[in-house]
């Protein structure tokens, strides 16, 4: 079976998944009333509820059954890669940003990035100089849409961090195609783009994946 990845707006995921707070673990649950913004408490809410609704797609089990749990190398808090815990095999993966969210579930590792685009902030070169090699940046300054255009190279760099292809301070080293559509690959990896008006996305998988969106209004299976 296919890995399962699925993206959204946070609004979309909490209305279609119940009480997210039952999902939930006690830890998560802590550390989503410790953040002082509303809105980001939602975005955490909907990711960690989505990452369990992937999984629970993936291997056919109510999401209420699912225990998902993440830990640090560096220390002993609540944070870091997420997996499922007695699940083996099965690797997951979630992220949120500004009102979206996206998850993902596959049989191995599996890595899942979404940035929203308000179409108004403008390209930091910087930022783009950092994370890009000279072929990259090349392309993206000729690109139609730069701003967008790094966008997509940066989650798809995210996912790739996210199942340990590379840290963050190599990103620049991990040359990707700029103009070429999806699904891309990096080796073993097979990269998925994602796109949407106010957000872009992009999973990693070693297996077949496509990150598709939620469903406005549907009502996901959680017992």
């Amino acid at each position: 079976m296919a890995a399962v990845a699925l993206a959204g707006r946070t609004g979309e995921v909490l209305a279609g998944a119940g009480d997210v707070r039952e999902l939930l673990t006690r830890a998560e649950r802590d550390r989503a009333d410790a953040l002082r913004s509303a809105a980001d408490r939602d975005d955490f809410l909907a990711a960690h509820a989505l990452v369990r609704l992937c999984a629970a797609e993936l291997l056919g089990r109510p999401a209420r059954s699912l225990t998902v749990v993440q830990s640090c190398g560096r220390c002993d808090r609540p944070h870091g890669r997420p997996r499922l815990d007695g699940v083996a095999g099965v690797g997951v993966s979630l992220a949120h940003a500004r009102g979206w969210v996206a998850a993902a579930a596959a049989h191995g590792p599996v890595g899942v990035d979404i940035e929203a685009d308000d179409g108004r902030t403008p390209l930091d070169r910087r930022v783009a100089a950092r994370a890009c090699g000279p072929a990259e940046l090349a392309e993206l300054e000729a690109a139609a849409d730069p701003r967008r255009t790094f966008l997509r190279q940066w989650v798809r760099k995210e996912s790739l961090v996210k199942v340990g292809e590379c840290t963050l301070d190599e990103v620049c080293r991990l040359d990707l195609p700029v103009h070429r559509p999806g699904p891309v690959r990096r080796g073993a990896w097979r990269l998925s783009d994602w796109s949407a008006a106010e957000a872009v996305g992009c999973v990693a998988a070693r297996e077949q994946v496509r990150l598709r969106p939620v469903s406005g209004g549907r009502r996901h299976r959680t017992r």
